[in-house]
């Protein structure tokens, strides 16, 4: 039987899938933040998210959180 998904095709769509689930709960759940703690709390989520989201689109072959540098780092200085 052939192979009918690309290869990490599902690790890539559940980040995403992550990272919209985080996007949801930090600015659904924590509407208006109201104190300091919440607002941190909506910034670590909105960065989480994004960087769950641009290491699905962009396969980053490693941890969520070193996809953000990655953009702007050049090929050789790459964290994996």
């Amino acid at each position: 039987m052939a192979n009918l998904l690309e290869p990490l095709f599902i690790g890539r769509t559940l980040r995403v899938l992550a990272g919209i689930g985080c996007f949801y709960f930090a600015f659904y759940v924590f509407h208006l933040p109201v104190d300091f703690g919440e607002l941190v709390a909506v910034m670590i989520l909105g960065l989480l998210g994004l960087s769950f989201v641009v290491g699905g689109l962009l396969a980053n072959p490693g941890c969520e959180v070193t996809a953000l540098p990655n953009l702007i780092l050049k090929r050789k200085q790459h964290f994996f």
